[in-house]
C-alpha cells in the first residue's frame, strides 16, 4: 500500500508536467487547426537555454526559469512566421503546414545537439537546492512541490487569460472561424503570434522542469515526451485546459504505474495504447464540449 501511494504521488506529480506540455500543443491546434510537431523542439530549447543561463552564466534557476521560457517563447513565434503563417492561405494547410512543422522540429533538434556539444548535459544541482521531506510513509522533495504549484498556477492562469481578457475572447474567436473573425476587425496574425508565444512559454516551462526530474537534458528531449504530451492531450480533450490537465495527470499515472509495476521499457507502450483506446472509442476526448478556444 505504502508503495502504490508513494507511486501515485510520483505519477500524479510528472502527469502535472505532462498536462502543461500538452497544453502548448493544444492551443496551437485549437487556434489554427494544424499539429505543430516544432513545439517539441521549442520544448527543447527551453531546457537548453535553462541548461546555459544556470551552468555557463551562472544564474540561479529561479532567474533562469523565466527568461527561458520567454526565449523559447519567441522562437515559437519565429516558428509561426517561418513554418506556418505563409501556408495558412493554401488549400492543404494542415498537411503543409504539419511537413513544414516536422522540418522544423529536425532543425531544432540539430541546432540543439550543436549548442550542447553532442553532448547530455544537466541543469546543476546547486542552481535549484532540493530537500527531502516527508508526510507520513510519503517522500517527496521540494522541486515536487514546486512542480505541482508552480503547474497549477500557470493553469489557472491560462484559464484567466482565455475567459476573462480582450485577448482571450479574441483568441477564441479565431479559433471558431479565422475569416470571420478577421473581417470583424479582429488582428488574427496578432492573435496566433500571442498563442505561439504562450505555448513555448508552456513548453519551456515544462522542459525545464522535466529536466530537473529526471536530470537530463538531451537535443531530442522533446521528440522523447511527444507521444506522452499528445496522448495528455487527447485523453483530456483538445483545447480544454481543465481537459488537458485531467489526461496528464491519468497519463502520468498509467506511465509511472507501466515503470514501477511491470517494466520501464513498458511505459511508452502503455502511453500509446491509452492513447489508441481514446482515439477509438472516445476521440473527443474526456471534456468532449468543452473547447476553451472555440467557445465563444
Amino acid at each position: 500500500m505504502e508503495f502504490w501511494a508513494q507511486q501515485t504521488l510520483n505519477g500524479l506529480v510528472l502527469g502535472s508536467v505532462y498536462g502543461l506540455y500538452g497544453l502548448g500543443f493544444g492551443l496551437v491546434l485549437a487556434n489554427l487547426k494544424i499539429f505543430h510537431v516544432a513545439h517539441a523542439g521549442v520544448f527543447t530549447w527551453g531546457a537548453v537555454l535553462a541548461w546555459y543561463l544556470t551552468a555557463r552564466v551562472g544564474l540561479p534557476l529561479w532567474v533562469a526559469l523565466p527568461m527561458a521560457a520567454v526565449l523559447a517563447g519567441f522562437i515559437n513565434v519565429l516558428a509561426y512566421f517561418i513554418l506556418v503563417r505563409h501556408l495558412l492561405k493554401r488549400r492543404n494547410t494542415q498537411l503543409a503546414a504539419f511537413i513544414s512543422s516536422l522540418g522544423g522540429l529536425m532543425v531544432l533538434d540539430e541546432l540543439a545537439s550543436k549548442a550542447m556539444g553532442g553532448m547530455v548535459e544537466r541543469i546543476p544541482r546547486d542552481a535549484y537546492p532540493v530537500q527531502t521531506l516527508q508526510f507520513g510513509s510519503l517522500q517527496f522533495n521540494t522541486l515536487d512541490v514546486t512542480i505541482v504549484v508552480l503547474t497549477a498556477a500557470l493553469m489557472v492562469l491560462l484559464a484567466w487569460l482565455v475567459h476573462r481578457t480582450q485577448w482571450g475572447r479574441e483568441a477564441r474567436a479565431v479559433a471558431f472561424n479565422r475569416d470571420v473573425a478577421a473581417l470583424l476587425g479582429t488582428n488574427v496574425d496578432k492573435v496566433s503570434v500571442g498563442v505561439f508565444f504562450l505555448s513555448g512559454v508552456l513548453g519551456a516551462v515544462a522542459a525545464v522542469l522535466v529536466a530537473m526530474a529526471f536530470n537530463v537534458i538531451s537535443s531530442n528531449l522533446g521528440d522523447t515526451y511527444l507521444v506522452i504530451a499528445i496522448a495528455a492531450m487527447v485523453v483530456g480533450g483538445f483545447g480544454s485546459v481543465m481537459g488537458v490537465a485531467i489526461g496528464g495527470l491519468i497519463i502520468g499515472l498509467a506511465s509511472t504505474y507501466a515503470v514501477a509495476y511491470i517494466e520501464t521499457s513498458y511505459r511508452d507502450l502503455v502511453v500509446f495504447l491509452f492513447l489508441l483506446f481514446f482515439l477509438v472509442v472516445r476521440p473527443s476526448g474526456l471534456f468532449k464540449t468543452s473547447n476553451d478556444l472555440e467557445r465563444v
